[in-house]
C-alpha cells in the first residue's frame, strides 16, 4: 500500500465527520462523538503527513471548512455580537457608543441576530479592526455568512504564511496539515466563525516579515495584530533586535503604538468608550481554568487570584526577553503560558496556539488542543435548564491529558533526568 494512502483515508473520515455536523444542531454530546473520530483520523494523519502532496492537504482543509461554512454556529453565539457590530456601523453608528440592549439601537433589532446576542447589556468588547472586519462581512451578507467567509479566508492565508515558515526553516511544507487539518481549528472558523483567524494571520504576517529582515512593515503587521485581539501586544518586546541591552529598531518599534493610535483613531474622536466591555471581561470572567481555580482555592479572592497570574504571565514574558530565545519560540511558549494561566480559557483561544504546533510539535499540546472542546460539556445543562455550571471532571479530563502526555514525554526528552534519578536511588543499569 502506497505511505499516501493512510493519511487520505483519513482526511476522508475527518471529510465525513464534519459533514455531518451541521446536521445535529445543538446535540453536545454526538458533536463530542464526531469530534472524536476526527481527532483520532487527525492524529494517524499528522503521524503519516510527510507522505501526503501538499496539494492535496490544502484542498482536503478547503473541503472541511466548506462543509461548515454555511452551516448555524450550535457552539457558540460571538458570531452573532460580529453581524450586530457590523449592523450598527452600516447604519452609521459608533458601535462603542451603545450596548445592544440600549434603546437608541432599537431600531436595529431583529428576530434573529439581536436575541442571540451574548450579554447585550454590555457594550462591545472588539477592536477597530475586527470591526472593520465586522463591517466589511456584513457588506458582503447581512448574516452570519459574510463574516464567516472572510474569516475563512484568513485562515486559508494563515496557512500560506505557515508554509511559507516551514520553507524558511527548512522544514517539510507537508507540516502545516497539523494546522491546516486540525479539527479544533476547522470547527472554530469554519463553524462557530471566531474572529481568531483575522488576528493569526496577521501575527505570523509580523512573525515572517520580522525574520525576513523587514522589521518596519512586521511591527505594522503587529498592530494590526492587536487591532483584532489584545493578545499579541505581549509579543512586542520579542520584536526588539538587540545590541547588549540596546535596541537597534527603536524606530520600527514605534510604528507598534502609532498603527494602534491610528486605528482607535476614527472610533474614539466621537468621545465613544472605545475599550468596551474589556474592563468587566478582566475582573469578573472566568471559565475552564485550573490554573485560576487552584488559586481561588488557595487565596480565596478573585482578584488576588488573578494579580497572582499576571504576576506569572509577567514572569515568562520577562524570563524570555532576559534568555533572549528566538522570535518563534518566545512567541510558541508565551502563547502555552497563556493558555494554561489565563482565568478564561474558551475552547477557541486555543486555537492561537495550533499554528505554533506546526514547529514545535510536542505531543502533551496536542493532546489538550484537541481535549478542550470537552469544556463545552456545559452547554448540555444550559440548554437543558439553563444553569451555566461547569463539571469538575471536564478539567480533570483535559488537563490531566496534558499532564499524563507530558510527563513521558518530557522524561524521553530528557533521559538525564533518568540517569539523575537512578543514581539518587543507586540503581545502576547493567552493561
Amino acid at each position: 500500500m502506497q505511505r499516501w494512502i493512510v493519511p487520505l483515508l483519513m482526511g476522508l473520515v475527518m471529510a465525513g465527520s464534519f459533514a455531518a455536523m451541521p446536521a445535529l444542531g445543538k446535540q453536545v454530546p454526538v458533536f463530542f462523538v464526531l469530534f472524536g473520530i476526527a481527532s483520532v483520523a487527525y492524529l494517524i494523519a499528522v503521524w503519516h503527513c510527510k507522505y501526503v502532496p501538499l496539494a492535496a492537504i490544502v484542498i482536503a482543509a478547503a473541503v472541511f471548512r466548506l462543509s461548515l461554512l454555511f452551516s448555524i454556529p450550535a457552539l457558540s453565539d460571538d458570531i452573532y455580537r460580529y453581524v450586530w457590530d457590523g449592523r450598527v456601523q452600516w447604519a452609521g453608528i459608533n458601535p462603542y457608543r451603545f450596548a445592544p440592549a440600549a434603546p437608541e439601537l432599537l431600531h436595529l433589532r431583529d428576530a434573529f441576530i439581536f436575541p442571540q446576542i451574548n450579554h447585550p447589556e454590555l457594550p462591545t468588547i472588539y477592536p477597530p479592526i475586527a470591526q472593520m472586519a465586522f463591517w466589511a462581512g456584513y457588506g458582503i451578507s447581512d448574516s452570519i455568512l459574510g463574516i464567516k467567509m472572510l474569516l475563512l479566508c484568513a485562515d486559508l492565508i494563515a496557512g500560506w504564511l505557515i508554509v511559507c515558515l516551514l520553507r524558511h526553516f527548512e522544514q517539510r511544507p507537508q507540516w502545516v496539515l497539523i494546522y491546516f487539518w486540525h479539527p479544533l481549528v476547522v470547527v472554530e472558523i469554519a463553524g462557530n466563525g471566531h474572529i481568531e483567524s483575522l488576528g493569526i494571520v496577521a501575527l505570523l504576517a509580523a512573525l515572517y516579515l520580522y525574520l525576513k529582515g523587514r522589521d518596519r512593515i512586521a511591527l505594522s503587521a503587529l498592530g494590526g495584530a492587536i487591532l483584532v485581539k489584545f493578545l499579541p501586544l505581549v509579543f512586542l518586546p520579542y520584536f526588539v533586535r538587540w545590541k547588549g541591552w540596546l535596541p537597534t529598531n527603536w524606530s520600527a518599534l514605534l510604528l507598534v503604538p502609532g498603527v494602534v493610535l491610528i486605528g482607535y483613531l476614527p472610533y474614539a474622536w466621537a468621545g465613544a468608550p472605545v475599550f468596551g466591555s474589556l474592563g468587566t471581561y478582566t475582573q469578573h470572567w472566568s471559565f475552564n481554568s485550573a490554573a485560576f481555580d487552584i488559586l481561588i482555592l488557595l487565596c480565596g479572592n478573585g482578584q488576588i487570584a488573578r494579580g497572582i497570574i499576571g504576576l506569572l504571565f509577567s514572569v515568562v514574558v520577562l524570563l524570555l526577553i532576559w534568555k533572549r530565545i528566538p522570535v518563534l519560540r518566545c512567541a510558541y511558549l508565551t502563547v502555552a503560558a497563556f493558555v494554561l494561566l489565563t482565568p478564561t480559557l474558551h475552547p477557541w483561544y486555543v486555537v492561537w496556539l495550533i499554528p505554533f504546533l506546526v514547529f514545535f510539535r510536542h505531543p502533551p499540546w496536542i493532546a489538550f488542543s484537541l481535549l478542550v472542546v470537552l469544556s463545552y460539556h456545559i452547554l448540555i445543562q444550559y440548554q437543558a435548564r439553563g444553569v451555566w455550571e461547569e463539571a469538575v471532571w471536564v478539567q480533570w479530563v483535559e488537563y490531566g491529558g496534558l499532564a499524563l502526555v507530558g510527563i513521558p514525554f518530557l522524561l524521553l526528552r530528557h533521559t538525564e533526568i533518568l540517569t539523575k534519578i537512578g543514581r539518587f536511588f543507586n540503581i545502576h543499569r547493567p552493561i
